[in-house]
């Protein structure tokens, strides 16, 4: 991120304008360019220079204006104390690595004028020809954010410029100390060359008051764009906003936000030059900014060096895609081209152009079955049997059906539960199958408890009419007190109400008694003796 300087508004009365004693001087020049050839003038993109790679040149600037007095009340006229500045900044870089690069910045003030400084303790105007802060610039991508010379898509990189004291202060040429700034660039480069880049970052700057204005650090930030005209020349569009936060403010003066928007045109030619030129005016949203700014750059690369060799390649469109192949059907099955997974075998537009497959053969096609590898028998649903094995439970597509408040089992529950009784039968090995029993909410404890023993007791009664063996099975009830989903709705409370078939482990001695076969004292009661399948309810 370059770091901006903040050009400055005062207000001063006419009393204190009279009585106004030299302040400390400050650099006003907010335009800071970069040397690399694709960065967006003074916004940084991410990627450095190619290793090795070389790029300097003179970059040219001038600015109406930076720094100007207003006097309170609007009786007076403005005092230019810099009207004008023609600036020139020197710039060197090199690429290190394909991953960092470095590089000088030397500017010189060529020309400057405004009016006579008396107003700030001074006789005579500005000092014209004087050199500025010298300036050292570096970045460094960021491990798996480094986009290539040729390449597209996300890049970032951390940037640091430092500035040494080398210029005239008097002059408002620089800050008369060493300041530094660390930035972080995030961009975007689009396969059509489109680029977008984003700066930001931190300047440390001394602490001074200039005729009552607080000066010091700042929050410079950028965005910049770039937009090929004709890519096949080399020509490019350019804008970019560039501006500071001020960190630091007088008591009741309001925060200084100086910004610019420049725009320009660039060309990067065949001998390894690259021409750059535009101008911008301030934004007006802080206290001052230049009126009006123009700039010019040329920046040369060594031809046939990584870099040139990259900005030759930036400068040649894209290649288009190949043409889609004739679409070809020669199964006709009215699948054509890549969609036809199957193109030598007729198939549904369903499958892909492939024939359907039913592994399980239960006559529901592989697509549509939910349990391809087993048979769904006449009573499956969607593929699926309406009871099946998975680990140490017995699954059931749809839950045990009682009449209301009573543990008599309807009768479109028959199929689920002789089902159950299919796969117990099938699989022998099942030493015993818990019928678990579950309520939802709703009354008391006891109550729910007794209903969903009698519910579990009437399950198992039922398997054992069905021909299950009675010592593979018991019952136990739990009342409320195991809920899968909130008791608080509907929905909830009907998961809540449910049988559960729960396979016990297999046992080397005698098998336990039932958890619901025992009274409190122990002793088995009387078991009612199973009835008649009790008739469809009317609905």
């Amino acid at each position: 991120m370059k770091p901006f300087h903040l050009p400055l508004l005062l207000a001063l009365g006419g009393a204190s304008i009279a009585s106004a004693q030299p302040d400390a001087r400050f650099d006003v020049q907010l335009f800071r360019p970069s040397a690399a050839p694709q960065d967006l003038v003074v916004v940084t993109q991410s990627r450095p220079l190619s290793h090795l790679s070389v790029a300097a040149g003179p970059y040219f600037s001038y600015s109406l204006n930076p720094l100007t007095l207003v006097p309170e009340g609007g009786d007076l006229e403005k005092i230019s104390l810099v009207g004008n500045r023609l600036q020139l900044d020197v710039m060197a870089m090199v690429g290190l690595f394909d991953w960092g690069e470095f590089g000088v910045d030397l500017p010189l003030i060529l020309a400057q004028g405004g009016q006579n400084l008396e107003v700030i303790g001074t006789e005579g105007s500005v000092e014209s020809f004087v050199l500025g802060d010298l300036r050292l610039t570096g970045k460094v991508a960021i491990p798996g954010m480094r986009r290539p010379a040729e390449g597209k898509g996300w890049g970032a990189a951390m940037t640091l410029n430092v500035s040494f004291p080398t210029g005239a202060q008097d002059a408002f040429a620089g800050d008369g100390e060493l300041t530094w700034a660390p930035g972080l660039v995030l961009d975007y480069r689009f396969g059509n060359g489109i680029l977008l880049a984003l700066n930001g970052g931190f300047w440390k700057r001394p602490d001074r008051v200039f005729d009552g204005v607080a000066l010091g650090d700042m929050a410079p930030f950028g965005l910049g764009a770039e937009v090929p005209i004709l890519r096949g020349s080399g020509i490019t569009a350019l804008g970019a906003v560039n501006g500071a936060v001020a960190l630091k403010k007088a008591p009741g003066a309001e925060r200084q936000i100086p910004a610019e928007l420049l725009i320009g045109l660039r060309w990067y030619s065949s001998t390894g030059v690259t021409f750059t030129f535009g101008g911008g005016a301030g934004c007006g949203c802080s206290l001052a900014s230049p009126t009006l700014s123009f700039f010019t750059s040329i920046i040369w690369i060594p031809a046939k060096t990584r870099e040139w060799e990259a900005l030759e390649r930036f400068k040649e469109p894209p290649e288009p895609p190949p043409p889609p192949p004739p679409p070809v059907d020669p199964d006709g099955d009215s699948v054509i081209g890549a969609g036809d997974k199957c193109p030598d075998v007729p198939g549904p537009v369903e499958n892909a152009g492939c024939p359907d497959t039913d592994r399980d053969s239960d006559g529901v096609v592989d697509r549509l079955d939910r349990c391809p590898d087993e048979p769904a028998g006449g009573r499956g649903r969607h593929g699926c049997p309406l009871a099946r094995r998975e680990k140490n439970k017995i699954v059931i597509l749809e839950q045990v059906n009682f009449a209301t408040d009573q543990d008599v089992i309807l009768s479109e529950s028959f199929p689920i539960l002789e089902e159950v009784a299919r796969v117990m039968n099938e699989n022998p090995e099942m030493d015993r199958v818990l019928v678990e029993g579950h309520t939802d909410a709703r009354a008391s404890d006891a109550y729910n408890l007794d209903l969903s023993r009698r519910r579990a007791a009437s399950v198992m009664r039922f398997l054992v009419e069905t021909g299950v063996a009675a010592e593979r099975v018991c019952s136990q009830g739990f009342g409320r007190s195991r809920p899968l989903s909130d008791n608080a709705t509907e929905e909830g409370m009907a998961l809540n109400r449910r049988v559960e078939f729960t396979i016990q482990p297999p046992s080397d001695g005698p098998r336990p008694p039932c958890p619901d076969d025992l009274d409190k004292k122990g002793k088995r009661p009387r078991q009612k003796q199973p009835g008649p399948k009790p008739p469809a309810p009317k609905r």
